[in-house]
């Protein structure tokens, strides 16, 4: 079969009046299904409410979530632009976390936060999130603490692994003997940019207990804490995933679709 058939206006074997057709009917379905979603994600400035009630579900499934706010600086009236991860939220307001800082984020008549929006849209970094529970583990150093979550991530065939827990229970890691101090750890994780909440919750000659809420696993292996044993608490643990992950045993693992929580 010729892949160019002049004499019969075929391409591949197919009509060219039809495979224009096709195209076209494709490029219009891709345009409407982008429209679509970035619709449902998007929210004007009045309506902050359904935004953080929508941010709420996504971020209880586990989905990591920027947000790109446009509108105008509060401070000067100037128009703005952030973008960032969602990190905090509180009545009518979001906190993104972008490489330049943290910025506050209200509605269109908002006048405490740092921008007043008259577009706020989300963009997860998954279409699906399947998450389990972790108990307590200890390890015997960073690298191996490293290791058993790569481990983990082959075998679930994730495209993102997150580490941590929820609002309520956040987890703990605990450093043994470090060779850091607690102030210089928290500093190097709090730089990680895919980080939602990192503080400091023991301290001692021997021991230094971090708590985060959810940190992404590629950016934990850009740093390195020596210690002589690591601990982490019971935890969650949220793997990544661009297609519906059908290979995971759905009696084990909780799959949330973005789709669904939209």
């Amino acid at each position: 079969m010729k892949l160019l058939d002049i004499k019969e206006g075929r391409f591949i074997g197919i009509n060219v009046v039809d495979l224009v057709v096709l195209v076209v009917v494709l490029f219009l379905f891709f345009s409407f299904g982008t429209k679509i979603l970035a619709k449902d994600l998007t929210f004007s400035g009045e309506e902050m409410y359904n935004a953080i009630q929508t941010y709420q579900r996504l971020d209880s499934k586990g989905f990591l979530v920027e947000a790109e706010a446009k509108g105008k600086w509060i401070a000067g009236g100037t128009e703005a632009y952030a973008r960032g991860i969602i990190i905090e939220t509180r009545s009518g307001a979001f906190a993104l976390k972008s490489k330049s800082g943290k910025v506050w984020v209200g509605g269109s008549m908002a006048y405490l936060e740092d921008i007043a929006v008259s577009e706020l849209t989300f963009i997860p970094t998954d279409a699906y999130v399947a998450s389990f529970d972790l108990e307590a583990r200890t390890f015997s150093s960073y690298r191996d603490f490293l290791g058993y979550f790569n481990t983990l991530a082959r075998e679930l065939r994730a495209e993102h692994l997150r580490i941590g827990g929820s609002t309520v229970m956040p987890a703990d890691i605990s450093f043994t003997n470090p060779k850091k101090s607690a102030q210089e750890i928290f500093n190097e994780l709090n730089q990680l940019h895919y980080l939602k909440y990192v503080g400091i919750a023991q301290m001692g000659s021997n021991e230094v207990i971090i708590r985060l809420r959810v940190a992404e696993l590629f950016e934990l292996e850009k740093i390195n804490i020596e210690a002589e044993k690591v601990t982490i608490s019971e935890a969650k643990v949220y793997a990544g995933y661009s297609e519906m992950p059908l290979h995971l045993d759905s009696s084990v693992y909780h799959v949330a679709s973005l789709e669904d929580l939209k």
